[in-house]
């Protein structure tokens, strides 16, 4: 058993019956890349954006869980749209050691099987209340906006703030969506100390997530994002310092990765100080150990 999976052992049955219901909705659809949906779909996935959703869900004291289940798959779906969309936009080859299904039948076919996941998601809102859908609508929107950004300031050099902003758009909006798609449905207790630690937890856990992502990427032998022209964090300190002329393969960046890794610490630690206003005490530590272990360096 993973860390990960020892910290959401408090929401073990409510993640089994995700997954079936996830593999269910999957199976029963006609599709001929099924197949091959299923395995990108199932094959090693955090699930960190469900796994949120459920332990909000305790901390809130939802009454009614139905719904919880919907915004749940929502989340996981519309996000794994985005990546099969993102490694046509990267032309990536592999995603988390399995050929992407851009790699394996091109452009056309994988921005269809992207949309068309992303119907599912949109066939499970419309069962929920119309508040919940507005709350997608504006989060997907302030991804796209994130994700335009980026790829509007290719091979750029950004400040600082930018970056951040960017990068705050891009990963938090459906966390965030999640989070305040619970806040309209029914609760044993209202309490908005509780519901704005939990939106100042995650916002700052989402910075630090998406900080770290861009970094492993970084430190990765193909350094893919500098290949694109996307200049994260390490590179950006780099080029504040130095010039992007003297950008090249056999820069020096351990003074600039050792600055982003202090960055993501910095973000860390106040997501954490922000889950200490959490009183229950069993969903609190699960945040607590998932934080640590999917930021640590």
């Amino acid at each position: 058993m993973t860390e990960l999976e020892k910290s959401v052992l408090p929401i073990r049955e409510e993640l089994e019956i995700f997954e079936n219901k996830l593999k269910n909705l999957i199976q029963q659809e006609e599709n001929f890349f099924k197949s091959d949906l299923e395995n990108f779909m199932f094959s090693n996935p955090k699930r960190l954006r469900p796994i949120f959703v459920f332990l909000f869900s305790k901390v809130l004291n939802i009454k009614n869980y139905d719904p919880v289940f919907d915004i749940a798959l929502s989340l996981e779906l519309i996000h794994s749209a985005s990546l099969i969309h993102d490694d046509i936009i990267d032309m990536e080859a592999l995603r988390r050691n399995n050929a992407t299904l851009y790699k394996l039948y091109g452009s056309k076919i994988a921005v269809l099987e992207g949309d068309f996941i992303l119907s599912l998601a949109l066939e499970i809102l419309s069962n929920t209340n119309c508040a919940i859908l507005k709350i997608f609508s504006k989060y997907i929107k302030k991804t796209l906006q994130g994700e335009i950004e980026q790829n509007s300031n290719l091979n750029k050099v950004t400040n600082i703030e930018t970056y951040l902003n960017k990068t705050y758009n891009k990963t938090s909006n459906l966390f965030m969506a999640g989070l305040e798609s619970l806040f309209t449905l029914d609760k044993f207790s209202d309490d908005s100390d509780l519901e704005g630690a939990l939106v100042e937890f995650l916002k700052n856990y989402a910075l630090a997530f998406q900080i770290k992502n861009d970094l492993d990427n970084f430190n990765s032998k193909y350094q893919t994002d500098i290949k694109n022209g996307n200049y994260t964090l390490p590179v950006i300190y780099f080029c504040l310092d130095n010039g992007i002329e003297n950008l090249n393969s056999k820069c020096d960046f351990e003074k600039y990765i050792n600055k982003t890794k202090e960055i993501i610490k910095k973000y860390k630690i106040i997501a954490l100080e922000n889950l200490e206003k959490i009183e229950n005490s069993k969903y609190k530590q699960s945040l607590i150990e998932i934080c640590k272990y999917t930021l640590r360096s």
